[in-house]
C-alpha cells in the first residue's frame, strides 16, 4: 500500500539523507549543502525517529548505511531525478530562436518596433514576434515567453520586472504655439484628449496649477485610451495633448514636439517585463531583458 503524502517523513530529510549516503559523511553533505554538520545530524534524526529504523552505522570520520539504508536510498535517489525531471520539462524550451513578447500597443509602435534592429543584430540567432495587445494574456496554454505592461506590476501568479517609471507632460507642434505663449492662450489651440485615468489626473493638476476651466477648451479628438492616435494627431499639428514622456521624448529632443510651461505629472504606473518565473530562466528571455534594460536607460 503505498504511503499517503501526510504519511512521507520532511522532504528536506530525504534530502540531507540522500546528499550523506552519496558522501558517506556528515561533513562533506553538510559542505555540499551549505548547512552545519549538526544540521545533517539532526534532519537524518528525524528521518530515523519517523521511518522507525536506523539508516547509519556512525563512525569517527566517516559513516556507512545500514541495509535499510542501502534499501532506501535508490528510491530516494529515483524520486529526486523525477522531481528534476518535471522542472526541467518547465523550463525547456521548444523553441529556443524564437521569442514571442505581447507588448502595450503604444510602447510597440512608439519605441520598440524602431528598435528591434539592434537586438537582432546583437543576437541574429532570435527571431522576435511581437504581439501589440492592451490586455494581459494568459500565459498557459499560449507560446508567449514575455509580456511588456504599463501598469501597477500586480499580476496573480505572474513575476514583475521592474522596467521603467513614466510621466506625463504637456506637448505640442512647434508651429503652433508663439513665443512667450501663457497657459491661458491654450484656450485657442486645438485639445487632443486622451480619456484615460492617468492621464486625466495629470490634466486636472494641470488646471487647478493654472487655474484653468476644462468647459473652454476646443476639444477636436477625443479617444478612449489610444495614445498611439494622440501622438500621431500631435506629430501632425492638429493640436496639444498631454502625453507619456517615455512614449515621445525623442520627438521633443528632435524639436518635431514641444514640451510646454515645463509641466510634468508623475505617473501611477510603470513598465514591467512580466511572465511566469520560469519563463526568466530561458537563455533567449535573459538575453532580451538585459538588451532591453540596457536600451531603456537612453530615456532621461
Amino acid at each position: 500500500m503505498e504511503l499517503g503524502l501526510k504519511k512521507l517523513p520532511p522532504l528536506n530529510s530525504l534530502r540531507y539523507f540522500l546528499v550523506a549516503a552519496q558522501n558517506l559523511s556528515f561533513k562533506k553533505a553538510a559542505e555540499q549543502l551549505f548547512v552545519t554538520q549538526a544540521a545533517i545530524s539532526q534532519h537524518i534524526k528525524t528521518l530515523e525517529t519517523h521511518l522507525g529504523v536506523q539508516l547509519f552505522i556512525r563512525g569517527t570520520r566517516l559513516v556507512s548505511l545500514t541495509e535499510d539504508g542501502k534499501r532506501l536510498i535508490p528510491h530516494i535517489q529515483a524520486g529526486f531525478d523525477h522531481f528534476a525531471k518535471g522542472v526541467a520539462l518547465l523550463i525547456e524550451d521548444a523553441n529556443p530562436d524564437v521569442l514571442n513578447v505581447t507588448v502595450v500597443e503604444s510602447l510597440s509602435t512608439r519605441w520598440l518596433v524602431p528598435r528591434l534592429q539592434f537586438f537582432q543584430e546583437l543576437h541574429p540567432e532570435i527571431r522576435v514576434r511581437l504581439e501589440p495587445c492592451n490586455q494581459l494574456r494568459d500565459f498557459s496554454g499560449t507560446d508567449i515567453d514575455l509580456a511588456i505592461r504599463f501598469g501597477e506590476g500586480n499580476y496573480a501568479g505572474l513575476e514583475s520586472r521592474f522596467l521603467l517609471k513614466d510621466k506625463y507632460v504637456l506637448v505640442c507642434h512647434p508651429r503652433l504655439i508663439q513665443p512667450n505663449i501663457r497657459p491661458q492662450d491654450l484656450y485657442k489651440l486645438p485639445l487632443l484628449e486622451e480619456r484615460g485615468a492617468i492621464t486625466g489626473e495629470a490634466w486636472q493638476t494641470f488646471l487647478a496649477k493654472h487655474k484653468l476651466q476644462e468647459q473652454k477648451f476646443n476639444k477636436i479628438l477625443e479617444v478612449d485610451d489610444s495614445t498611439v492616435t494622440i501622438v500621431d494627431a500631435a506629430l501632425a499639428g492638429q493640436g496639444f495633448a498631454m502625453l507619456r514622456y517615455n512614449l515621445i521624448y525623442q520627438q521633443i529632443q528632435r524639436q518635431q514636439l514641444v514640451s510646454l510651461f515645463d509641466f510634468s505629472h508623475p505617473s501611477a504606473y510603470s513598465y514591467y517585463l512580466v511572465a511566469p518565473n520560469h519563463h526568466f530562466s530561458k537563455p533567449k528571455v535573459q538575453l532580451f531583458e538585459k538588451w532591453l534594460s540596457e536600451a531603456l536607460e537612453d530615456i532621461v
